[in-house]
């Protein structure tokens, strides 16, 4: 199997700088680069940088996949609007870390499976998909968090840490976004694990919040330093706005209690194995409704069949005896439906003598499991 790397680097609050770009540049001569963006590809050799180093540096996230099972998501965030606090509950040694810089927190869900992986045509598209988790988090919603904590803790603690509490549940993850069912589908989280944590998430209404008049609360100074920082182009100055007036109205972004009746990891097992078994229970009572819809229109056409089954065999042909063997499996299915499968294997038996010295038809019907042994 072919090595297969994909890097990359965007740029959200601010474009890149001519210095920044050359930095990056000397990285590799093949990056293709624009004023907010980096992708590196490798079929062979390594990403000579250090990529949490880079994403500090100039970049606001960094997407990596490799066709081994690897899969990494970063975000940097300005230190000041982020509690690092409300983030430490969904951490999991070597893959949910955060770490500070000096202006900076980041975030790295970072997940490695031994057994996952395949070949990868293309790393293209996933991280246009999730740039809007970032402000998501900055707003206080920690959905993709708490799902990154349901992959790691699938992988690094298993069925070892029954006793283990799963971190606080954000509300609406019944309800997810198309960002969200990207970063579900990049990391390949278990849907039926999903629908057990869904459970214990409250449904909060997102309602428009009649926060202006609460600016005339802010002091004519505090109300000065925000224009001027408006001014300058400072990034995500809405959502610190929004925190501040938040505080005067005593609301919070999104609301987690921490101290509610949270899960086990081996009870959320449980949940995931009863939804599996539901699902699967669905599915095959599914299948069935539509292998009886199936036969039901059969039913009708049978005798046609049976004669499209002999005008197949009368060709001679390999095509045309894969299509009459295709049919004659149809027919057995709707002779054990009807409780006729005596009926059919005379019909069965008959063919076999009929047609003795055609070898080609008598192999695919013994292949097909059409003749007794």
């Amino acid at each position: 199997m072919s090595e297969y790397q994909y890097y990359e680097f965007l740029a959200l609050d601010k474009p890149l700088t001519a210095t920044e770009k050359r930095f990056i540049e000397s990285l590799s001569s093949r990056v293709k680069i624009t004023s907010n963006q980096a992708i590196f590809v490798y079929n062979y050799g390594d990403f000579r940088g250090n990529p949490q180093e880079v994403l500090d540096k100039c970049f606001d996230m960094m997407l990596y996949m490799a066709n081994w099972g690897s899969r990494q998501l970063m975000f940097r965030f300005p230190k000041s609007l982020i509690n690092l606090a409300v983030l430490e509950p969904y951490c999991i040694k070597d893959f949910i870390t955060v770490s500070t810089k000096h202006d900076s927190v980041i975030l790295d869900i970072n997940i490695s499976e031994e057994d996952g992986g395949g070949w990868i045509e293309t790393g293209e598209g996933y991280l246009s998909g999730m740039v809007s988790l970032r402000d998501k988090i900055l707003q206080g919603d920690y959905r993709c968090l708490y799902l990154a904590w349901l992959k790691a803790a699938t992988i690094y603690f298993g069925f070892e840490e029954e006793d283990l509490l799963e971190p606080p549940v954000p509300p609406n993850l019944d309800n997810l976004s198309a960002s969200l069912s990207s970063f579900i589908d990049f990391f390949e989280i278990d849907e039926d694990l999903i629908s057990a944590a869904v459970s214990a998430s409250d449904y909060q209404e997102e309602e428009e919040e009649q926060l202006e008049d609460l600016i005339t609360e802010l002091s004519e100074q505090e109300r000065n330093d925000f224009l001027i920082r408006l001014l300058k182009g400072e990034s995500h100055l809405g959502i610190q706005l929004t925190h501040r007036l938040r505080e005067l109205s005593g609301k919070k972004s999104i609301n987690i209690d921490s101290n509610t009746n949270r899960r086990t990891l081996s009870q959320l097992f449980g949940l995931a194995e009863e939804e599996t078994n539901q699902r699967l229970e669905k599915e095959r009572e599914l299948e069935h409704r539509a292998k009886i819809q199936k036969l039901e229109v059969l039913e009708k056409k049978k005798d046609k069949v049976w004669q499209q089954v002999f005008e197949a065999i009368a060709l001679k042909q390999a095509k045309p005896y894969d299509q009459a063997v295709a049919n004659l499996i149809d027919l057995r299915d709707l002779a054990q439906y009807q409780g006729k499968l005596e009926e059919f294997q005379a019909s069965i038996n008959q063919i076999q003598k009929d047609y003795s010295k055609r070898p080609g038809l008598i192999s695919r019907l013994k292949k097909a499991g059409l003749l007794k042994k």
